[in-house]
């Protein structure tokens, strides 16, 4: 397994849906640079058009990866194009209904304040739904893949099923809060945990720094595919008995800390300030993982010498 051959510039184009997708995105998000900081109008105290381009980076970010990892899978090579076609349509009315909402002046996500509000909410819910098991269909397909090197296999196994796992966590944003049902002004569902959306928050992450978010954990998560690839890159450089372990290790403790974050957010706190339980947990992953790592590498070694 060569670095060379498998980051060359030619993988991300493998899958021309995705690869067209992500390069339209990439041009959108500069386009809409200029409106994000010269439009004044503000929703929820940011730019109207900061969640749009960052939902176009983020667009442009997964196309790409997910046209390279399309790359390796062979076999149903027809269902993984078929695949990728769906993740681009569906990410493509994503965009084009934020880009739609922004322009108008209103918010997209979690707005049921009017019949047009509300169907656009439930087109982006379901063509989102569709991008998450389009992509649990290609971590699926790639354990299938027979003749892929093993730890090539495994990276990407990982990396997507942690991706789908961090898409999935956005559902937790979906529900309708204790405040907003008690005083409706047509918004069901908040990123934020403890206070009202809106508040003081880290500068273009948006995230809460006085109490919990849940696009924190949804964040890194979606990122977990390009965390595994960083992985495989990593380990190609070390020792045979080491690969294997730091694949492994490396990407079940990076779902452990996606996991972590999003019980930090769950408890209203900010993901700035963790707590002593929060320190803790943290605490214990890395130990876990230290130890883990040690004794898979123990075990490597010995195989080897055999």
């Amino acid at each position: 397994m060569q670095p060379n051959n498998l980051f060359e510039l030619s993988r991300l184009q493998h899958t021309k849906s995705l690869y067209w997708l992500a390069v339209i995105s990439a041009v959108g998000a500069v386009l809409l640079v200029p409106f994000w900081i010269f439009d004044p109008r503000d929703l929820g105290g940011v730019s109207a058009w900061e969640k749009p381009l960052k939902f176009f980076i983020s667009s442009a970010i997964f196309s790409f990866t997910f046209s390279w990892l399309s790359s390796f899978i062979t076999k149903g090579s027809r269902w993984v194009k078929l695949s990728g076609l769906l993740i681009a349509i569906s990410l493509a009315v994503e965009l084009v209904l934020i880009v739609a909402m922004a322009a108008l002046g209103t918010t997209s996500h979690f707005n049921v304040s009017t019949p047009t509000a509300i169907v656009i909410w439930s087109l982006m819910a379901t063509f989102i739904s569709i991008v998450l098991f389009a992509t649990l269909f290609l971590s699926i397909t790639i354990l299938l893949q027979k003749q892929q090197e093993y730890n090539l296999k495994l990276t990407l196994v990982l990396g997507s099923l942690n991706t789908a796992v961090g898409m999935g966590l956005a559902y937790l944003m979906t529900s309708a809060t204790a405040n907003q049902l008690a005083n409706f002004q047509g918004i069901a569902g908040a990123h934020a945990v403890g206070v009202e959306d809106g508040g003081p928050g880290l500068p273009f992450f948006g995230w809460s720094t006085v109490a919990g978010d849940l696009r924190v954990g949804h964040f890194f998560g979606l990122h977990s595919i390009q965390v595994a690839a960083i992985l495989l890159a990593i380990s190609l450089l070390l020792p045979i008995a080491f690969r294997i372990p730091l694949i492994v290790v490396g990407n079940v403790t990076w779902l452990g800390f996606v996991g972590l974050v999003t019980w930090q957010s769950l408890r209203a706190e900010p993901f700035t300030s963790p707590s002593q339980p929060t320190l803790t947990g943290f605490g214990a992953l890395l130990a876990v993982s230290a130890v883990s790592f040690t004794f898979l590498v123990i075990w490597q070694l010995r195989k080897e010498n055999k």
